[in-house]
């Protein structure tokens, strides 16, 4: 990929001051989330299946974002919400995938039931595979005991006390150092942090909050960092988890393509790519989140979710793609994300 000779003379100057900045600073962020140590992914309640259902509600099906926790099911507006809409205990429950009386348009329904009680949920996903997927995982929770949500099992973890924190730290310190150096070569290296920054910086302009654009920053890193531990540890294959890379790449160059060429197409042919380079990231969520679900917590399964529906949003395309006041910065993340297209990863599964 080679845009001209702007493109050129721009990655040279990435191999400069500025990158090895941004890689350094990254190489901090590395150390502190190793710090932090796997260990707190051993215990504690798993995430089983994590995702956008839509719901029917008051006759009508909407959108909502669901999650299975051990032997609990919640429901939200968005994934970014701090607390449940709605939740099912699922013992004494059954799934049933029994087509819905009146409605042809859902083919792939699901719903909870408990005897000759009225639902408890009636969901509907966009394919077969969803819907095996989906009634699989929930039947392997109806005999399994409750969870608390996201925001309470959170909020539990914070109760850890500071000096265990601290034990725990200065005993990996040593250890994080080194790991984090493998880290940076495979994943948080040059292209990767250069790309990670761009974004940060429109995310800061586009939603006008700098804190927004860190916590981005902050939840691909943790992300990226758990991935290669678990592939280090042999719990995830590391040509699994590149399947991830092929739609995220998709979406990157489909990027470059809209940014060389909106002022030769009309509006609908922009927001036309734009919705395809959603379903791209939202085809890279799924991968990564029903690949890490059986291994990271709760609250780290919700950093997934958290990066995916900032970025694989349409109305915030829409938005950096046509505000001029975001020009030179979308430059330098197009610049960066056709400088990560022109590399190719190989992990080993030894």
């Amino acid at each position: 990929h080679s845009r001209d000779t702007m493109s050129e003379k721009k990655s040279s100057k990435r191999s400069g001051k500025n990158t090895k900045e941004q890689t350094e600073d990254h190489k901090k962020k590395v150390e502190a989330v190793l710090e932090e140590s796997s260990e707190e992914e051993e215990a504690g309640p798993k995430v089983s299946r994590i995702g956008y259902v839509e719901m029917k509600t008051s006759g009508a099906f909407k959108a909502i974002y669901a999650l299975l926790i051990e032997g609990s099911f919640y429901w939200m507006k968005t994934s970014s919400d701090p607390e449940p809409k709605g939740s099912v205990d699922l013992k004494g429950y059954k799934v049933t995938t029994d087509a819905i009386k009146g409605e042809k348009k859902k083919k792939f329904v699901f719903q909870l039931v408990k005897g000759d009680e009225k639902p408890a949920f009636v969901g509907s996903v966009s394919s077969e595979a969803e819907l095996t997927a989906w009634t699989t995982d929930l039947t392997a929770a109806l005999e399994k005991d409750h969870a608390d949500p996201p925001a309470v099992i959170a909020q539990k973890k914070k109760k850890q006390g500071v000096m265990a924190r601290a034990k725990k730290n200065v005993a990996s310190g040593a250890a994080s150092s080194a790991l984090g150096k493998k880290v940076m070569k495979t994943v948080i290296n040059e292209e990767t942090s250069a790309l990670i920054h761009s974004l940060k910086k429109i995310v800061a302009i586009e939603s006008g909050s700098s804190k927004q654009a860190d916590t981005l920053e902050q939840n691909i890193i943790k992300i990226a960092v758990k991935g290669y531990l678990l592939v280090d540890g042999k719990k995830l294959r590391g040509r699994e988890l590149l399947k991830a890379d092929k739609p995220l790449r998709a979406a990157f160059e489909l990027m470059v393509k809209v940014f060389n060429g909106r002022n030769r197409v009309t509006q609908a042919r922009i927001d036309e790519a734009l919705q395809t380079i959603v379903d791209y990231l939202k085809k890279a969520e799924e991968i990564v989140t029903n690949l890490l679900a059986p291994h990271l917590q709760t609250a780290n399964m919700l950093r997934v979710s958290k990066i995916f529906s900032q970025i694989a949003d349409f109305k915030f395309l829409q938005h950096v793609f046509g505000d001029d006041k975001m020009e030179d910065d979308l430059d330098k993340l197009i610049d960066a994300m056709e400088y990560y297209t022109q590399f190719h990863y190989h992990v080993k599964d030894d």
